[in-house]
């Protein structure tokens, strides 16, 4: 299990997010202030990765929080 601490700002406040991902690396779990509020995952599309969720809160920033897991690996 790899852990992630993901930090950005949103209308003037800074947000905290805790990733945990499972043993395959293919769905990552996102927690703020000690509050699960969803997952992501990716898919590989034409050699393309596509970052997905279910949860309405985390679509604006799925891609984000996607692409910089991967840039920290």
């Amino acid at each position: 299990m790899e852990q992630y601490n993901y930090e950005d700002e949103y209308r003037g406040q800074k947000r905290k997010f805790l990733i945990l991902s499972g043993e395959e690396n293919t769905i990552y779990r996102v927690f703020s202030e000690a509050r699960f509020i969803g997952s992501i995952s990716h898919e590989i599309d034409n050699e393309k990765v596509i970052w997905k969720t279910e949860y309405n809160i985390l679509k604006p920033i799925a891609t984000k929080i996607g692409e910089w897991i991967e840039n920290s690996n």
